[in-house]
């Protein structure tokens, strides 16, 4: 037998492209940032709260009022400004890793196995204490809009009594959903942001 030859030829490559997780490092808010962000929503749940209180003890023309009410606007600001900062540079550091192209079967693949996941996602879900929390802060939404309702005079109550029953609606609603906020699900997030690495 004769010993064939074999002749193997090398090709040049071009350099291998980043992975898009290296080239989004950078792009991680610190750790003080989502502090700032928990802090300012924080506030702004207490200030809402504590605003329905001074409406509810001192009426609606209250200069306290006004002022808490400018209090949580104002502290709504910064986490605002945050997630604009980051879902912009985010999407340039999509773009530079070109995830343009490829956004379609991406999108695709993430509907696929999102229903094959759904079913035993939901029941971890909700066996989470912070998800039943915030089952609850929207059990408290939905008082609030009945007291909507009842003020804009959509749902039946006696014309004497809507008044009454609809700001008791929407404080309760209010105070509620703030409370929730501001005692357990806004520290819990804070609590996992601290033992995370």
């Amino acid at each position: 037998m004769a010993a064939s030859e074999v002749v193997l030829e090398v090709l040049p490559q071009a350099p291998p492209r980043e992975p898009a997780a290296a080239l989004l490092p950078h792009l991680a808010v610190p750790k003080v940032l989502q502090y700032l962000y928990l802090a300012s929503a924080w506030v702004a749940c207490a200030g809402v709260a504590t605003g329905t209180v001074a409406r509810r003890a001192l009426g609606d023309d209250s200069p306290v009022t006004y002022a808490f009410l400018k209090v949580s606007i104002g502290a709504l600001v910064f986490p605002a400004l945050l997630v604009l900062v980051v879902t912009l540079r985010l999407l340039r550091a999509m773009c530079a890793a070109g995830f343009g192209l490829s956004l379609r079967t991406v999108a695709r693949e993430v509907q696929i196995h999102s229903r094959k996941m759904f079913g035993a996602l939901t029941w971890k879900v909700l066996l989470d204490p912070a998800a039943l929390v915030l089952l609850v802060s929207f059990l408290f939404f939905l008082l609030l809009g009945a007291g909507v309702l009842v003020l804009g005079g959509l749902l039946p109550v006696q014309e004497s009594q809507r008044e009454r029953i609809g700001s008791a609606l929407f404080d309760t609603g209010v105070l509620g959903a703030m409370g929730m906020s501001c005692f357990v699900i806004i520290p819990s997030f804070a609590l996992k942001l601290w033992r995370s690495k």
